[in-house]
């Protein structure tokens, strides 16, 4: 198998995965999960070959999207707070 093979390979395999565990732990669908996913900054990072994210387990890679998702979520919050005064 190729580098380029193994890469496309591992970055198709974790995409399914992290897809699969937004279904199951924050019961979106699978769609907007892959919707999630990939409007991400954590996918954008799994798409660059060069930082080698996609040896990364499911879990750590989650953990990463987890913490993304996280500062947007209190971002959204903190604006929509302060955005009517």
């Amino acid at each position: 198998m190729t580098p380029q093979k193994r890469y496309e390979f591992l970055k198709l395999k974790l995409t399914e995965e992290l897809a699969t565990i937004l279904v199951e732990e924050r019961g979106l669908s699978i769609e907007d999960a892959f919707a999630v996913l990939y409007r991400s900054q954590t996918y954008a990072r799994l798409s660059d070959p060069a930082t080698k994210l996609y040896y990364q387990s499911a879990g750590y890679v989650n953990s990463l999207l987890e913490d993304e998702l996280s500062q947007q979520s209190a971002l959204t919050t903190e604006y929509t707070d302060h955005g009517s005064i």
